[in-house]
């Protein structure tokens, strides 16, 4: 093995350590620190309409630094509940000798792609205040959606099309446009429409918004709330005393013999208690 003693060396230095001579035995070389725990990314992808996509769209997901393939994980849903894909990338103890090429260090930025067997797309925005490795066997999750937008509003150009489509609105129309929604609140609902499309919520319908209010406390102390969830759309709840440090909470959903969760995986639209 490189960077330790052949074993031929191991004999003599076991006899002085018997007689209770004590010595160092230094290898010749040293190519680079030992390996680090690895950083796991784990997290959704969506297509550009906000549905998260499944091992049949034969995807995958391609991360990268400096142009460099660092690390791959293919698109299956079938795993881990609330996440279609997962992967681990390599970490040094030492990031100016690094052990491998491919191995990283925390802090680093990388960029995300998505292939497929026809065509390479481009994340469109990304629900995640985290877009840099962490630290050796820590992780951190990812809810990114991939399209084409030229715009560059951070909203996919097909589901802008489509609200408008939906709002009755066709190509001969002077709305008919990629400046009509993505930078302010057509609906005037209070929530953006790159918010909307974030949400899974329609961007001209007022009544259709994310919303979470405090409908009581329970004898515990814990919050009775009330939200709106969308199909396939994955919630967490998040407190702070100060506003700038947030913590996940557990939440239930319905009745209180309900399972505690951190991460809520909603299979149909609904508003439900919390």
């Amino acid at each position: 093995m490189k960077g330790f003693p052949s074993p031929s060396c191991f004999a003599p230095v076991l006899a002085l350590l018997l007689f209770g001579v004590s010595c160092l035995v230094f290898p010749s070389s040293a190519k680079a620190f030992p390996p680090a725990p690895t950083f796991t990314i784990n997290g959704v992808v969506r297509d550009s309409f906000g549905w998260a996509l499944k091992a049949s769209d034969v995807g995958t997901v391609v991360f990268k630094r400096n142009g460099l393939v660092i690390a791959e994980a293919p698109i299956d849903e079938r795993g881990r509940a609330s996440e279609n894909f997962r992967t681990q990338l390599a970490m040094d103890t030492n990031p100016a000798a690094p052990y491998s090429e491919l191995s990283q260090s925390a802090g680093v930025l990388f960029t995300i792609e998505v292939r497929f067997p026809t065509q390479t797309l481009l994340v469109t925005s990304i629900n995640s205040s985290q877009r840099t490795v962490g630290q050796p066997a820590g992780s951190v999750f990812l809810d990114f959606t991939i399209g084409v937008d030229t715009d560059g509003d951070g909203i996919p150009d097909a589901w802008e099309f489509w609200q408008l489509s939906e709002l009755g609105i066709g190509s001969g129309d002077p709305r008919w446009s990629l400046t009509t929604l993505g930078t302010g609140d057509f609906d005037g609902d209070g929530l953006s429409d790159r918010n909307e499309y974030l949400a899974g919520t329609f961007a001209f319908l007022a009544d259709d918004k994310l919303f979470l209010n405090i409908e009581g406390f329970e004898a515990d102390g814990s919050a009775r709330l009330r939200t709106l969830l969308v199909v396939d759309k994955s919630y967490r709840i998040e407190v702070s005393t100060d506003l700038l440090t947030w913590t996940t909470v557990s939440t239930r959903l319905g009745a209180p013999a309900a399972a505690a969760q951190a991460l809520l995986k909603i299979d149909d639209t609904r508003e439900t208690p919390l």
